[in-house]
């Protein structure tokens, strides 16, 4: 009988800490990177450029490499494969938001190609595209937006002609359009010019008329990435986002002026997005060579920001970034050292942010896996402390509080009556 109490004050006191216990695993697990299946998109010294995500099925992924062309999975990166033979090197992959299965490619000597079915099949698509090295891709209120090595074009019927919006002095890097009530704007980044001032530009109409973006933004930052975000509540305007060698800048007066956004260790920006369901939350990429590089993430509008670095190669080089539409959210992230050639993918979910409108089903096809090489991680996994964001673990939290406060009651209240006991008997 004794035995049998002892166990039963015991029982609420065991209950508690294997919940404490059982939390301090699944809050590691929150901030770390994990390997994407053994199969790796790209291979020594032929990095990852470009990674999207189906909005209808986030199991689907593109790639776009420097090595096997543009590969697809449909299981979130475990497997891959080839789906375009013929091209080996690709630079940017793209999913239509405003057309369910519609994806784009761009290649580096092949122009651009279309997909209508999640990825699967591809049929080229360059009427009127005379520059083949197609380096960016956006679509919106009915254009599609290409960046070449010599200029941009567009597209209002759905990739089946293309026409010149000038630029053509310019390899443009990055492209994005700005929805407005008659059209959009179209902004355009550099990563090489041949005026000062010239790496950043936008139009208001299909005209070809550029305007050089001056202001706060600096005139020779290398533009790598432009990010449009949704509009906030009040009917302002939608942020957008420039990711450069200068650092990470916004713009909330579509692009007339631009705010240098601090914080970050990294001064070398080539990767910028914004949940699509909350432009509160930003995740940036670097692929600087100081050592500094990384995916950091900010949940108030980059006014404070985490690093997402745990489980990433040491000092890693940062090529491509996609957010899975999931809740929580997850992101995809690769990574390259131009040292040894090492390339890697990897995939976080992060329990801070919700990417809602969509619900991650199974793509309806069997995935392949490509003949990419397996290259080994380099650099050990670096323990990253969460500096902002929900912590899911709260209800498991004060589950424990209450287990262990009832247990200390119940302690208290036994020595209160063996100390009573042995008054009552003392002689």
């Amino acid at each position: 009988m004794k035995l049998f109490r002892h166990l039963v004050l015991l029982t609420p006191f065991m209950l508690a800490t294997g919940l404490l216990v059982a939390m301090v695993p699944a809050a590691a697990a929150d901030t770390r990177w994990t390997t994407v299946g053994t199969q790796q998109p790209g291979a020594g010294d032929q990095p990852v450029w470009s990674i999207a995500v189906s909005p209808a099925h986030p199991a689907v992924l593109l790639s776009a490499t420097q090595g096997h062309g543009v590969l697809r999975s449909i299981d979130s990166g475990t497997s891959w494969s080839a789906v375009i033979p013929s091209i080996a090197k690709a630079w940017v992959v793209r999913f239509d938001a405003q057309h369910a299965g519609t994806a784009y490619a761009g290649t580096q000597s092949a122009g651009f190609y279309k997909s209508t079915d999640e990825g699967k099949t591809w049929t080229a698509a360059n009427q009127g595209l005379t520059n083949l090295d197609v380096r960016a891709v956006d679509a919106g209120v009915g254009l599609i937006v290409a960046g070449t090595a010599q200029g941009v074009f567009y597209s209002n019927d759905a990739a089946a002609s293309w026409h010149s919006l000038g630029l053509s002095s310019l390899s443009i890097a990055a492209v994005g359009l700005l929805p407005k009530s008659n059209g959009a704007t179209i902004f355009a980044g550099a990563d090489n010019g041949t005026a000062p001032g010239a790496y950043l530009s936008k139009t208001e109409d299909l005209s070809g008329n550029w305007t050089i973006v001056k202001g706060s933004f600096p005139g020779d930052a290398i533009v790598a990435s432009l990010a449009i975000g949704s509009a906030p509540s009040g009917g302002s305007q939608p942020p957008v986002l420039a990711g450069t060698s200068e650092g990470l800048f916004r713009s909330d007066d579509r692009g007339t002026t631009w705010a240098p956004i601090g914080g970050l260790p990294s001064s070398d920006f080539n990767l910028a997005l914004f949940n699509p369901a909350n432009a509160d939350q930003i995740y940036a990429g670097s692929d600087a060579d100081q050592g500094n590089g990384g995916v950091f993430r900010s949940l108030d509008r980059g006014a404070s920001w985490s690093p997402l670095g745990a489980g990433l190669p040491a000092k890693p080089r940062v090529t491509a970034l996609a957010l899975q539409p999931l809740s929580p959210a997850a992101a995809v992230a690769a990574t390259w050292n131009p040292t040894n050639g090492t390339v890697g993918t990897y995939r976080i979910s992060d329990t801070a942010a919700t990417i809602a409108g969509a619900n991650p089903t199974a793509a309806p096809a069997t995935s392949v896996s490509a003949s990419a090489t397996v290259r080994a991680n380099a650099g050990a996994p670096v323990p990253v402390r969460r500096s902002s964001g929900s912590i899911p673990y709260q209800p498991y939290a004060a589950a424990a509080a209450v287990l262990l406060a009832v247990v200390a009651v119940i302690l208290a209240r036994r020595w209160r009556i063996r100390r009573e006991d042995r008054r009552t008997y003392a002689p």
